[in-house]
């Protein structure tokens, strides 16, 4: 079963991610602050991440940058900041992806969808390159 990192410190937007991705067969692990999900970020395993922005106590972008220090999973930031400067800032912090709340569940699980075969067609690469080198 693959597993989502959701960082997001609004209750609602959080208890429904939970469900939709809960209903689509993911595991989910939940941290509404800063301080929580880099605390959770080497105790849990995940193989994507959904980080807000704007956390009570501090930065989605922080967190993302822990996030990639410490594992090589996809990161899509969910957030209502939509301008061009937060966009770009976000991806150039190592994000794969930006999504501009409110979104349609449709579009959120096409692109969780779309990062995690694309994580995994790398990961199985990997895994055939290994198996081909010569010791």
């Amino acid at each position: 079963m693959q597993r989502i990192f959701v960082v997001e410190d609004d209750e609602e937007i959080a208890r429904n991610l939970v469900r939709l991705l809960c209903a689509e067969g993911f595991g989910v692990i939940h941290a509404p602050t800063q301080r929580m999900a880099i605390a959770m970020l080497t105790q849990e395993q995940y193989d994507l991440a959904l980080v807000d922005i704007s956390l009570p106590d501090g930065s989605g972008f922080t967190v993302c940058t822990e996030i990639k220090r410490v594992r090589d999973v996809p990161v899509i930031f969910l957030t209502a900041f939509g301008d061009e400067a937060s966009v770009v800032t976000g991806l150039n912090m190592g994000a794969d992806d930006y999504v501009t709340k409110p979104f349609t569940t449709m579009e959120l699980l096409a692109r969780v969808n779309s990062h995690l075969r694309r994580y995994g067609k790398f990961l199985e690469a990997l895994g055939d390159k290994k198996k081909n080198e010569k010791i």
